[in-house]
């Protein structure tokens, strides 16, 4: 029922319509009483199609611009090397993508993603995105003192064939009110978080970006300092 707003302005309108046909073949008929009757009420139902078209697109901010979708749901299985895992990503539609070794207390997960300017957004254009990476990593890599080198495990997620479009947005987007062309435009996003075996994520995309949520008890517990 995602679209159901456009049900009342869209029946407002045809039968304001077909009433303002039938109310000006009336009066071309000097039928005044008929044909103005006719048309008041179809001025009445275009007003109220109007108005609710307004209303509806105002209420659709609220749900497609806030709007999540899943992308992952992240767990780890711990392996006889010290803070090495195996993740396992289970994604929609019933598909699982296992990475076999990663090494760390975190892990980091990206993704590139295409966003729409807003007014496309309230019409049914949503972000569409594409898991880059997923990496292993410590919390502790890097140093105040200086600038430090730092090792990660990681691999890459998807390939890249056919005609690369994201690079195409990115170039020409702004012409078809993509954001990719805009500096303020974010095209990589990427969340992260401790890694270990018990807790799994749930990974939403918004129409702005990458969220985390907690999949399970104990991850909800780590994150809110319970337990």
């Amino acid at each position: 029922m995602e679209y159901a707003w456009w049900l009342l302005p869209g029946l407002s309108g045809c039968i304001g319509l077909m009433l303002g046909l039938a109310g000006v073949g009336r009066l071309m008929q000097l039928r005044w009483i008929a044909g103005g009757a006719r048309l008041a009420t179809s001025l009445g139902l275009l007003g109220v199609a109007g108005l609710s078209s307004f209303a509806g697109l105002n209420l659709q901010t609220y749900h497609r611009l806030g709007g999540e979708r899943q992308v992952a749901t992240l767990s780890f299985e711990r392996l006889a090397d010290a803070d090495t895992y195996r993740v396992i990503l289970d994604l929609p539609g019933g598909e699982r993508q296992q990475v076999d070794r990663l090494q760390g207390d975190q892990f980091a997960l990206g993704a590139r993603i295409i966003t729409f300017a807003r007014l496309s957004q309230l019409v049914g254009y949503d972000s569409v995105y594409r898991l880059d990476y997923i990496e292993g990593r410590f919390a502790d890599r890097y140093q105040r003192t200086g600038v430090t080198a730092a090792t990660s495990t990681g691999q890459k997620l998807s390939d890249n064939p056919g005609l690369d479009v994201y690079r195409l947005a990115r170039a020409q987007g702004g012409r078809f009110g993509i954001f990719a062309a805009r500096p303020e435009a974010q095209f990589g996003s990427a969340v992260y978080a401790p890694m270990q075996e018990g807790l799994a994520y749930s990974v939403r995309l918004t129409q702005s970006g990458l969220i985390l949520r907690p999949a399970n008890d104990a991850t909800r517990a780590l994150t809110t300092g319970e337990g």
